[in-house]
């Protein structure tokens, strides 16, 4: 049976997600494939029964829109590969965790991460929007990947602030995020151009090694009139976003510009 693997140290309590929402027009990282995206009106024929971590909490979601934009649930749901979730229009998730994927559901059919759990200003969830980025990267939603990393910048700007040590390690110790991703550039960026030297040197908690080494290599290289590259479109899409077809991001502004 198809499952994701990654698992993390962080509890969240959830609601059962049971309805779903129109899908907002999508922006060219969205889709899997710009050329294969199918017309809307395909997107909301059968539906899907997602039940989610241990406690199998269900999400009830459209099939043909997940398979869109999720290579993992065009495999898992191709009757070519016999699976029994194909045949059954149900799937279990047993690592993931309920919250996660209910952001997860949030913008597969708002194209938005505005929400409340993600977006307070008094203390910015970095370790949800990494959280929501392993478990997009596990199930291969590149354009929710894209979302969270735009969001994250947009997040940091917004609140003045940048992640914690704990950020660091969820994203660079053993069990992070995979080296060469966006979302290890841009925490790296966060850092070199916030003004972090005091929440670097006095923080109580620890930095991840590897994230403090990277962070030293990036001072020594920047230009200092250079701009945040995290503020343009162009330089975002660059540097921090994934493209499996090459397509990159056009001219069309995301969430967090």
């Amino acid at each position: 049976m198809p499952s994701i693997t990654k698992d993390s140290n962080h509890n969240s309590s959830t609601s059962q997600q049971d309805t779903v929402i129109p899908v907002k027009p999508s922006h060219p990282c969205s889709f899997t494939s710009k050329s294969s995206s199918p017309p809307t009106r395909s997107l909301f024929k059968t539906i899907l029964t997602v039940t989610v971590g241990p406690t199998s909490t269900p999400f009830l979601v459209h099939r043909e829109l997940f398979v869109s934009v999720s290579p993992f649930f065009a495999a898992a749901l191709n009757p070519s590969y016999s699976f029994l979730e194909s045949r059954s229009n149900a799937l279990h998730l047993p690592s993931a965790r309920p919250i996660d994927f209910e952001y997860l559901v949030q913008w597969i059919y708002a194209r938005t991460l505005s929400h409340e759990e993600l977006d307070n200003v008094k203390h910015p969830a970095y370790f949800r929007l990494i959280r929501l980025w392993q478990l997009a990267d596990a199930l291969q939603v590149e354009g929710a990947k894209n979302a969270v990393c735009d969001f994250m910048a947009k997040v940091a700007d917004r609140t003045n602030s940048v992640p914690t040590p704990d950020d660091t390690r969820a994203v660079f110790g053993d069990e992070g995020v995979r080296e060469g991703s966006g979302l290890r550039a841009l925490m790296v960026d966060l850092f070199v151009w916030k003004k972090t030297d005091h929440l670097v040197e006095g923080h109580e908690d620890s930095w991840d090694e590897t994230f403090l080494r990277l962070l030293v290599g990036k001072l020594k290289r920047m230009d200092g009139k250079a701009q945040a590259p995290w503020r343009t479109m162009e330089r975002r899409c660059k540097l921090y976003h994934e493209h499996s077809d090459g397509s990159g991001c056009g001219d069309t502004a995301v969430e967090g510009k």
